[in-house]
């Protein structure tokens, strides 16, 4: 047994990285105190601590307590101990992911898909299809397109009527900030050439003043409002299915990024069952701009601890400040939209947001603000400087989140407030969505897209959220690649903001150690080291050892959640059967 040594963790400073020097320290040096032999001993593998890489570790009821060399870590094993052999594969913290829609996400694995740049013949075909298997009326919901596949005026109700005639339609664009719907949908929700555009949204027209079918922003909602909702019980097996399908890429945290009572409810009921067991924080919707001008969402916010459990924490609020710089120009921009005088859609005033977000700020809420555009995202840190004026600069992390453009002059502005970057990693290398964008917005200011490298180095806390399930993966190692190489998956001669790219060490810290600190869990997560919790995982490769480019391959053995093994790759959930990977 371990001599009963007891181990004060000591934090991190955002500049330390992880190939720092080991210390001389031995394992019962960094151990903390217990009276039994571990629960757990992991081996062989290629532990990521704080000061570097070691064999093994030991797990004693949820409890990481030691860490050092295979022949160390054996001294806490007993006879009841599981041992489990990394056979070489890393050992890693378990990945924050601050930017989900996991109940959505969950419920596209079976909507009416098609695969990204689908061709309008294939998605004629996709939407036949899921009408073969549907009653006449039935609502038909899918996605995602994108637009330059389609010739001029070819996207229109009249294409999605002829292979739908008897079913409503709405399909989402590959941001879900647009939507295409056929004439079945338009008639269902009213809308005619006579329905004026909602406030921060856009009724297409075409020549003779009909709608074509395409809805920008808010006037989705005009349609999204009498589709029938889904029952409690499939927003659970949803949010099951998104669950599982976390962990098995090693995400043991995320935040769910825009909550309604109904979708709270059901997330805080599979936590408190223990049928969901990541860690996740609730960020609530709040839009000034609807009919009751915000009510019903400050009411909900007000009532969230009824929500809350060991591991859900409603303690953010989510606010749209623009939309995307695709075609749609409605991200908010400083300069107009190349060939375009547009600069995009300011969705809160200054004098709206200020006030409620120094509100939020004083209540200890965490603001997660939806900014892709420059001027969007100037108006956060603006919101952010209020609520510090205010209230002091002790108050929560708050994230600008995708920051898919920023002015130059706005980037040391995060790190003076004490707030974070919450960037989209997903969209970062060349791809159907981001060629949309750099038609939209012009190759010069895409040499800056996503500025991630600029952010560190002004030493601001960075963080990385998926969107999923607006993209189509929610695997991290996806974007820690393209982090990285800014290329394409498995590399590629093509690279996008290729100055904005970052070392291995420093996604990885984005994933995990920021990633705790800017959901308030560091202090028991986000780390190997004794003392936190083990909120670990276990890949089947050492991606230290592989090309970057192959990082994209890189396979989760287990996961585990306060030592417990929530994913085990040799028994996956049967709820992944089917789904897309």
């Amino acid at each position: 047994m371990p001599n009963k040594i007891s181990k004060v963790a000591t934090s991190l400073c955002l500049a330390m990285t992880w190939a720092s020097a080991a210390t001389a320290q031995s394992a019962e040096e960094r151990a903390v105190a217990i009276e039994e032999p571990a629960t757990v001993v992991i081996v062989n593998g290629r532990v990521m601590t704080p000061d570097g890489f070691e064999e093994a570790v030991a797990i004693e009821n949820g409890i990481i307590v030691a860490v050092g060399s295979n022949d160390e870590i054996s001294g806490f094993a007993g006879s009841a101990t599981r041992i489990l052999d990394a056979q070489g594969g890393a050992v890693l913290p378990g990945f924050h992911d601050l930017h989900v829609h996991s109940i959505g996400g969950g419920m596209s694995q079976t909507a009416c898909g098609f695969r990204p740049a689908a061709s309008p013949e294939e998605i004629r075909q996709a939407v036949a299809g899921c009408v073969a298997e549907s009653e006449d009326g039935e609502w038909i919901q899918g996605g995602n397109w994108i637009a330059n596949v389609f010739a001029d005026g070819q996207q229109t109700k009249e294409f999605l009527d002829e292979v739908a005639p008897n079913n409503p339609v709405m399909l989402s664009d590959e941001s879900h900030h647009s939507a295409w719907v056929n004439s079945a949908a338009l008639a269902a929700a009213g809308v005619t050439r006579d329905t004026p555009d909602p406030v921060n949204g856009h009724i297409e027209l075409d020549a003779e003043g009909e709608p074509t079918g395409v809805l920008r922003e808010a006037a989705m909602g005009l349609v999204s409002r009498v589709v029938p909702p889904p029952t409690t019980e499939a927003m659970a097996e949803a949010l099951g299915i998104a669950a599982d399908l976390m962990l098995s890429y090693g995400v043991t945290s995320y935040t769910d990024a825009g909550l309604n009572p109904v979708s709270m409810q059901v997330i805080s009921d599979a936590s408190r069952s223990g049928d969901i067991r990541l860690r996740i924080r609730g960020c609530m919707m709040w839009n000034p701009n609807t009919p009751d001008g915000g009510e019903s969402a400050l009411a909900t916010i007000a009532s969230r601890h009824i929500y809350a459990t060991d591991r859900f924490t409603p303690d953010c609020v989510k606010t749209g400040l623009d939309g995307v710089p695709t075609e749609s120009h409605t991200a908010a921009m400083l300069e107009p939209y190349a060939h375009s005088e547009e600069t995009g859609m300011n969705s809160i005033a200054p004098e709206v947001l200020f006030p409620a977000v120094i509100d939020f700020d004083r209540q200890g809420l965490h603001v997660k603000f939806h900014a892709a555009g420059d001027a969007a995202v100037r108006n956060a840190i603006n919101a952010i400087e209020a609520a510090r004026s205010a209230n002091g600069a002790g108050g929560p992390f708050h994230d600008v989140a995708h920051a898919s453009f920023v002015s130059p002059s706005d980037v040391d502005r995060v790190t003076e407030l004490n707030a974070s970057w919450e960037f989209s990693p997903y969209i970062w290398y060349p791809s159907t969505i981001t060629r949309d964008i750099v038609q939209a917005i012009g190759p010069e200011r895409m040499e800056r897209w996503i500025p991630i490298a600029d952010a560190l180095d002004a030493d601001a806390l960075v963080g990385a959220g998926s969107d999923w399930s607006v993209v189509p993966s929610i695997d991290p190692w996806l974007a820690i690649e393209t982090m990285v190489t800014r290329q394409l998956p498995g590399g590629s001669d093509e690279a996008l903001g290729a100055g904005q790219a970052v070392s291995l060490e420093q996604a990885l810290q984005i994933f995990t150690l920021n990633g705790a600190r800017i959901m308030q869990q560091a202090d028991r997560v986000g780390t190997i080291e004794p003392g936190k919790f083990a909120d670990i995982f276990v890949t089947l490769q050492d991606p230290f050892s592989m090309p970057v480019t192959e990082l994209h391959n890189v396979e989760v053995r287990w996961t585990f959640i306060e030592g417990e093994v929530v994913y085990d790759s040799t028994t996956p959930p049967a709820s992944l059967e089917g789904v897309n990977r």
